[in-house]
């Protein structure tokens, strides 16, 4: 399959200017006077042959491109097309002029091209990782070289391309069939199936370190089977307790009451004391002075009052015996009470010793039966885990057998591209090229001074050579070199530059070529080819008569 560009319609809207190119199929120059052919436009014209099917062209700050509108005609095949571009907005033509595609998004744009060209890049989101559609641009990569940037194994006659990493290699095989949608997915699927078993094992190792801790615990333990024995003994013993702690509060109760008892005695007694003393110092009074105490009158007689004095001391004598008796029984009942409580403070202690070492050994068993569980769980999980590896290490042995099988492609591509790559450098005496530079694609090099262009000339063109070897059922873009005489290098390199490029030309359906003062008579030239001699004032490519006369396929186009 081929893609070629037919005819290129620049439109500028506000200045009511245009141009138009056609292209044919093999060789086409577009070239300009050798005294003063610069700034003529040739190197616009190129921009915008990839920069209308989506790529971003690095068009210099002179060039308005908010007011430009790119109509290119192209045939893929026998299929003729056209694309029409005004800033992002992208419509797509059939051979009748019918709109069958219109976006103003990049990706839905790539999928419409691949479609289209059959040929689409697969590339991983930097940030995501996920495999997405890449921008066209990366289609067109291997096929355009700008005037700027004749530096080496660089791809950057393109703008924002490095919106993807390491995109330069994954393209480039992409290009040679190497890489497809399928590889990425099983370079994804590989990466992920390796996160798994990393991840795993590490678990695997935390298992262990935790089950080797667990263990460790474990040590000394020694419980029975059964927590139940443990809980009956300590409900009977929790039981016991109760009862013992309600007798000796009913104990503690009775000895506080008795202890009251034998205070109030005292006290009666004291009270006691001091009436009997009363009385006998009254009779002592009434034997002394004979005045009645009660009536403070003189007695001739004292035998009554101080017989009825004598009754009360001797009633005091009684009460104080009386109660001295009672104070007696309760001392002898305290005594009694202290021993039972101090035995039954002895009881509760040793019930309580017993309900707290049932408990240290029902929590003991809990602790034991707990981490007998966590043992268990963690063996499980280790046996679960270990299958999980092994599992995983099973699936991924596929994957690894087809990237390997990718990998020996990519060393048979690599050995030919050192092969192609060491025969141009010795051809044009590149000898400051070291060969480690370019044993393989991932590397880079870059000649320097006047040899950097064809350095950067042979590496472009060994990757087509490449790709028409290992992929040629691919899609074949026309190849665009923007003035390579106009970059600096000594005469006699350019002679050689455009030399090679043009023996190279045989070998692209379209192969189309800015230069300044182009004469086919300085080169020897197998193929037909198709001059176009740009004599336009500087800076003025664009003109009124090409705006008039295709105003209406820019009308049409617009308002389809």
């Amino acid at each position: 399959m081929d893609l070629t560009f037919d005819q290129i319609y620049i439109f500028d809207i506000n200045k009511e200017e245009a141009y138009t190119q056609t292209f044919y199929k093999g060789l086409n120059i577009i070239t300009s006077s050798e005294v003063d052919g610069t700034d003529r436009g040739k190197s616009v014209l190129l921009r915008s042959l990839y920069h209308s099917l989506g790529a971003e062209a690095n068009f210099d700050s002179k060039w308005n491109e908010k007011d430009k509108v790119y109509i290119l005609k192209f045939s893929v095949d026998d299929n003729k097309y056209s694309i029409y571009r005004s800033k992002r907005l992208f419509k797509i033509f059939d051979n009748k002029n019918q709109l069958i595609f219109k976006t103003i998004h990049r990706t839905e744009l790539s999928i419409f091209l691949g479609e289209l060209f059959g040929f689409t890049i697969f590339l991983p989101n930097k940030n995501t990782k996920q495999l997405e559609v890449a921008p066209p641009v990366y289609s067109f990569i291997l096929n355009y070289l700008d005037q700027d940037k004749y530096d080496g194994t660089k791809f950057s006659s393109f703008n924002n391309l490095a919106q993807y990493s390491n995109f330069k290699i994954n393209v480039i095989y992409t290009h040679l069939g190497i890489y497809n949608k399928d590889y990425f997915e099983l370079i994804k699927q590989k990466e992920e199936i390796e996160s798994k078993i990393k991840i795993t094992k590490e678990e695997i190792q935390e298992l262990d370190k935790l089950k080797n801790r667990t263990l460790a615990m474990l040590k000394g333990f020694s419980c029975p089977e059964s927590s139940n024995a443990l809980e009956n003994e300590l409900k009977i013993e929790t039981k016991e307790y109760s009862r013992l702690m309600n007798e000796i509060s009913e104990i503690r109760n009775k000895l506080v009451d008795l202890r009251n008892q034998l205070e109030e005695q005292k006290i009666a007694l004291n009270q006691i004391d001091r009436f009997a003393k009363k009385q006998e110092k009254e009779i002592k009074n009434i034997l002394l002075t004979h005045i009645c105490p009660e009536c403070h009158t003189i007695l001739n007689d004292t035998i009554n009052i101080r017989s009825k004095r004598y009754n009360n001391v001797d009633n005091a004598i009684d009460l104080k015996d009386t109660i001295n008796v009672e104070s007696i029984k309760i001392k002898e009942e305290i005594e009694k009470y202290e021993k039972d409580y101090s035995e039954l403070a002895a009881h509760l202690k040793e019930h309580n010793e017993k309900i707290s070492s049932n408990r240290k050994e029902i929590n003991n068993y809990i602790k034991f039966k707990g981490l007998n569980d966590l043992i268990d769980k963690i063996n499980e999980d280790l046996l679960f885990n270990n299958g999980m590896v092994v599992q995983a290490q099973d699936d991924i042995k596929p994957i690894k057998k087809e990237i390997k099988e990718i990998s020996q492609r990519i060393k048979s591509v690599d050995e030919d591209y050192y092969y192609l790559i060491d025969k141009l450098k010795n051809r044009f005496n590149l000898n400051e090229l070291d060969d480690t530079n370019y044993q393989n694609l991932s590397k880079n090099f870059c000649a320097s001074g006047s040899n950097k262009p064809l350095s950067t000339v042979i590496w472009y063109l060994t990757l087509n050579d490449l790709k028409q070897k290992y992929n040629s059922k691919e899609i074949e873009f026309p190849m665009v070199f923007d003035s390579p005489n106009n970059v600096e290098t000594d005469q006699e390199k350019k002679m050689a530059l455009i030399k090679f490029i043009l023996e190279s030309s045989n070998k692209f359906n379209q192969m189309i070529i800015s230069s300044i003062g182009f004469s086919k008579d300085e080169y020897e030239i197998d193929s037909e080819v198709h001059i176009n001699i740009l004599d336009n004032d500087k800076y003025h490519l664009l003109n009124e008569p090409d705006y008039i006369q295709n105003y209406e396929i820019l009308k049409y186009m617009n308002d389809a």
